[in-house]
This record gives structure tokens, C-alpha cells and sequence, in this order.
């Protein structure tokens, strides 16, 4: 039996930045929360909380607090009501989601598509730095065609780069003038592209991460297209019916998936299959190259 992990998998820029910045506020000794889950990854946000950073989601009783703003962003009008309220405000928005902020802000004042998940918090904070002709369209959904002057586009940065090429094509013949701003983060194409190479050449791919990851759960689905994929949040969930005869084994993880969880997966396939092998450390663990095999 083979195991393989995918190039990039782990903990992304920003997610590392975020949770960094949350510790390094909370060494201050002073009274810290989190605006909303920092990350997408419940056992990163429970050790949080274990270290007394705490979730604090009723924007009207936060006051007087250090507030760390999650890594996905937060709506414009919460940011301004957490400044109101004497909030010291520590905010670890991943930049490439800020970057999306400011060009959504830049053209608020012209037709505007925001292509992503709509109940998705990096989704809902966009749609808050438009205007009046900002509107939210899901992958997949067909745009209400009007014959634009000028449109603009932008994306949730972990959509697929196919979902936005889509939805240019279908628009492009109804414009004068289409304006593209690719906001898909550079870390989120490359691990895809590394967990789908790795799929065609598995019998079965792992895909770990939290269940509410929307990055996590397009890794899931680009996989479950070549091959058996399943997506777990942590070692608990694999079962020898699970794993059943595959000979190579592929992982991939979200970009809010801690270390120690890809280690503890990848060690819990071997138990299961009875074989003595385990690893330390995630840089043990042979990675994914088409070399590897």
C-alpha cells in the first residue's frame, strides 16, 4: 500500500496569518474574541477557545473587547458597528479576500456579479462593499441576461477558476464592455490542481477538512470526479469499509486544516490496515509527484 499526500495541502497563507495574529492578541492578556469563526475548522477553533479566545457572534453585546475579524472577512456595517462600540479591532481578513473587498468597493456603482456561495461568510461581507447593482449569482446558476453596458466580476477566492470562466462566456456576448477581476488566491488554484492529479493516479482519495470548508469541499468534488473521494474532518471517521482494498491512497486537505490532523489520518490508514508505520511530522509524509509513483 502507497499513501500519498497532495502538493499545498494544509494551512494556507492566510488561514497560518489568521490564527497567528488571534494567539498574538490573546498573549496581550487582554479580553479577546473572534468575530464569527476565525477559520473554517472546528478543532482549531475549540484549542481557540481552550486558550480563551473566545466566539463571540451577538455584535450588540461586544464591547470594550479586543475583536479579531475572521480570516473570510466581515460585513462593512459589522465593522463599523464593532469601531462604534470601543472595540480594539485586530483584523486578519486574509488579504486576498481584502483585495476582493476593494475592487468590489471600487465599482459599486456599476452592475456588479459576485460568483460564489451566498450563504458563505467571504460571500455575504463582499456583497456588503457594493451597491445597489451588486448581486450574488451561485456557480452554475444562469445569469438573468441583460444587455449590459459595462458588467463587472468578481469571486469568492475559493471558487473553481472553471466556474468563473463559465459564467465570462455566457456573459461576454451580452456586454460592450466586461470588466474580470480574477480573485480566486493563487493557493487555492494550485491545490486543486495538485489534489486532481493526485486523484487520477489513486484508487481512493481522502479529502480532510472542516465539514463547512467551501474549499475543502471543491477539493472534495474535483476528486470525487476521477475517483472514490471521501471528505472527513478527522481520523475518527475512517473505517476498514472505508479504506476497503485501495492499493494507492491519496490525501488532500482545505487550507484550514491543521498539521497534526493530516498526520493522525495518515497514521490511523496504516493501523487500519495492520501495517507498522506512522509518522511524527507532516514533512514525513511522502508527497505526491508524478516521480512519486
Amino acid at each position: 500500500m502507497q499513501v500519498f499526500l497532495a502538493e499545498h495541502s494544509g494551512f494556507c497563507f492566510g488561514v497560518r496569518r489568521a490564527v497567528k495574529m488571534a494567539l498574538a492578541a490573546h498573549n496581550s492578556n487582554d479580553d479577546v474574541c473572534t468575530y464569527g469563526e476565525l477559520i473554517h475548522n472546528p478543532q482549531i477553533v475549540q484549542k481557540l477557545e481552550e486558550e480563551g479566545i473566545s466566539v463571540c457572534k451577538d455584535i450588540e453585546h461586544i464591547k470594550g473587547k479586543k475583536v479579531v475579524i475572521r480570516s473570510h472577512g466581515i460585513a462593512r456595517e459589522d465593522l463599523e458597528l464593532l469601531q462604534a462600540a470601543g472595540n480594539e479591532i485586530i483584523d486578519a481578513t486574509c488579504p486576498y479576500v481584502k483585495r476582493a473587498q476593494e475592487l468590489v468597493s471600487s465599482v459599486k456603482d456599476l452592475p456588479l456579479l459576485i460568483m460564489g456561495d451566498p450563504d458563505h461568510p467571504e460571500v455575504q461581507a463582499l456583497l456588503s462593499y457594493g451597491g445597489k447593482q451588486t448581486k450574488i449569482i451561485q456557480p452554475g446558476e444562469k445569469p438573468e441576461f441583460q444587455n449590459w453596458e459595462t458588467l463587472c466580476i468578481v469571486s469568492q477566492t475559493t471558487q473553481k477558476l472553471s466556474n468563473l470562466q463559465e459564467l465570462v462566456a455566457q456573459v461576454l456576448p451580452h456586454t460592450l464592455e466586461l470588466r474580470v477581476f480574477n480573485t480566486i488566491c493563487n493557493a487555492t488554484t494550485q491545490r486543486q490542481e495538485a489534489a486532481l492529479q493526485l486523484a487520477k493516479n489513486s484508487d481512493l482519495m481522502i479529502v480532510i477538512g472542516g465539514k463547512h470548508s467551501a474549499n475543502t469541499r471543491v477539493l472534495q468534488e474535483l476528486c470525487q470526479q476521477v475517483t472514490r473521494s471521501f471528505h472527513i474532518e478527522t481520523a475518527a471517521e475512517l473505517t476498514p469499509e472505508l479504506l476497503n482494498d485501495a492499493q494507492v491512497i491519496g490525501l488532500a486537505a482545505g487550507a484550514s486544516t491543521p498539521e497534526e490532523i493530516i498526520v493522525e489520518v495518515y497514521n490511523q490508514i496504516f493501523r487500519i490496515k495492520g501495517e507498522p508505520h506512522s509518522v511524527q511530522q507532516i514533512e514525513e509524509i511522502p508527497v505526491y509527484k508524478e516521480e512519486s509513483c
